[in-house]
C-alpha cells in the first residue's frame, strides 16, 4: 500500500539515550630512586668499629638523609666474624618531622675491584637498622684480593608522595529502550509487515495489527474481541467520519506514542481520540489547542471541550472568555453559542469571578440570558 501524502509532518521518533557516567579514582604513589656507590680501599686494614657514609635526597626544603655503615668485624661480640652493611634513615627531628614515617625500600650490592659481584645475605629481622646485609670475613677477604678494595652500591626507592585523583568518565550514550521500541513499532506500521486487519477511510486503506489496536484502544479491543462481529469476520472496518490524514496521525500515535504538535490537525485528532478513547492522545491535542487559544477561536474551543469532555481545554477557554469578555462577545463564535447552546453560555457567566461580575455584570454581556431566560438581542 502506498500511503497518500496527508500533509502531516513525519512522525519518525528520534532515538536518544542517557549517558552512563562511571566515577573512578586513581591513587599514584610517587617514587624517587636513589643510587649511591661507596668505594673503600685497603679494606682489610680497617680497624675502626665502623665506617660511615651518607646518602641525601633533597626535595624542596626537605633534606632526606640515610646513613650507610660498614662494620668490618661485626657489630657485637657474637658476630665479630662477619662484615655488616647497615642502612638507617636519619631523622633530625624525631617528634616533628613531616616525613618521619616515610616509606622506602633498599638493597646493597657488593663488588670487588674487578667489578665482580660478591654475594651477601640479607638479615631477616634486624633490630637496630632499617636494612642489613652481611658476609663472613673469611669468605669476603679472599674475594677482594689482591687489590683489597670493595665498592658498596646502595639503591633506595623512596615513596615521597601519595596522590589520589577522581574522574568521571562518560561512556557512549545508551539507546533509550522506550524510544527504540517506539521506532520499531512505527516501522512495523509503515512496512505493514504481518498485518492482519484493514481500516478503510475515504480514499485510503491502512493495513494494521489487531494486537496493537486492542492494546491501545478500548474501543478497538471491544470490536475485535468477539468473533461473530462483521469487522472480525471480514477483517475490515469502514470509518467514514475520520479523514485519512487524521486516521494516519492517530494510528502512528497508537503505534509509536509520537505526537505531531500541529494546530491544523489538533481539533480533528482530539475528536478521533475521544471516539477511540485514546486519553493520552486527547491530552496532547488539548495542550496544543490551549497553547493556541485566542479571542477569535475561544468559543469554538470551549464548545469542543464541552462536547468531547476535554476538561482542561474547556476550563482554559472559559478563563479566556472571563478575561476578555468584551472582545469575545463581539465574535461570530459567541453569537453561535448564544443561539445554539444557551445553557453553556449561562454556565460560563455563572463561573465568572466576583471581580468580573461586579465590574461588567452579566446583564451587560450581549446574548447573556436574562432573568426571564430569554437571550438579549
Amino acid at each position: 500500500m502506498e500511503p497518500e501524502d496527508s500533509g502531516m509532518s513525519s512522525l519518525e521518533p528520534g532515538v536518544a539515550g542517557n549517558s552512563s557516567v562511571i566515577a573512578s579514582s586513581e591513587t599514584e604513589i610517587k617514587v624517587e630512586y636513589l643510587k649511591h656507590s661507596w668505594t673503600v680501599r685497603n679494606f682489610s686494614h680497617c680497624y675502626q668499629e665502623y665506617l660511615e657514609n651518607y646518602v641525601h635526597l633533597t626535595r624542596g626544603e626537605e633534606n632526606l638523609v640515610w646513613s650507610i655503615k660498614i662494620y668490618p668485624k661485626g657489630n657485637g661480640e657474637n658476630n665479630k666474624d662477619f662484615v655488616f652493611l647497615c642502612l638507617n634513615r636519619v631523622v633530625s627531628n624525631p617528634t616533628g618531622a613531616k616525613n618521619n614515617k616515610l616509606g622506602f625500600r633498599s638493597k646493597f650490592l657488593l663488588r670487588s675491584a674487578e667489578n665482580k659481584e660478591i654475594e651477601m645475605r640479607v638479615h631477616p629481622n634486624p633490630s637496630h637498622s632499617d636494612y642489613v646485609s652481611y658476609i663472613k670475613r673469611d669468605v669476603l677477604f679472599p674475594l677482594i684480593q689482591p687489590h683489597d678494595s670493595i665498592t658498596v652500591f646502595v639503591e633506595i626507592d623512596v615513596a615521597v608522595e601519595t596522590i589520589t585523583t577522581s574522574s568521571h568518565d562518560s561512556l557512549p550514550p545508551i539507546i533509550s529502550s522506550e524510544k527504540e521500541l517506539s521506532k520499531n513499532l512505527l516501522s512495523l506500521f509503515n512496512d505493514e509487515k504481518h498485518s492482519d486487519f484493514v481500516i478503510k477511510t475515504k480514499g485510503q486503506e491502512f493495513r494494521v495489527h489487531k494486537a496493537i489496536l486492542s492494546a491501545r484502544s478500548p474501543v478497538f479491543s471491544a470490536m475485535l474481541e468477539h468473533e461473530n462481529t462483521e469487522e472480525v469476520r471480514s477483517g475490515v472496518v469502514n470509518v467514514t467520519d475520520i479523514d485519512s490524514d487524521i486516521m494516519r496521525g492517530m494510528l502512528m500515535f497508537m503505534y509509536s506514542g509520537h505526537y505531531t504538535d500541529d494546530i491544523d490537525f489538533a481539533e480533528s485528532l482530539l475528536i478521533a481520540a475521544d471516539k477511540y478513547r485514546l486519553e493520552d492522545l486527547k491530552q496532547h491535542c488539548e495542550r496544543t489547542l490551549i497553547n493556541n487559544i485566542n479571542a477569535e477561536n475561544v468559543c469554538q474551543l470551549v464548545l469542543l471541550g464541552d462536547i468531547y469532555t476535554a476538561k482542561n481545554l474547556r476550563e482554559r477557554a472559559i478563563a479566556m472568555i472571563q478575561k476578555n469578555p468584551t472582545q469575545v462577545t463581539k465574535t461570530e463564535g459567541w453569537d453561535s453559542i448564544v443561539t445554539e447552546h444557551p445553557q453553556l453560555v449561562t454556565e460560563i457567566v455563572r463561573s465568572f469571578d466576583k471581580h468580573l461580575s461586579s465590574t461588567i455584570g452579566p446583564e451587560k454581556i450581549p446574548g447573556v440570558p436574562t432573568r426571564s431566560g430569554t437571550p438579549q438581542m
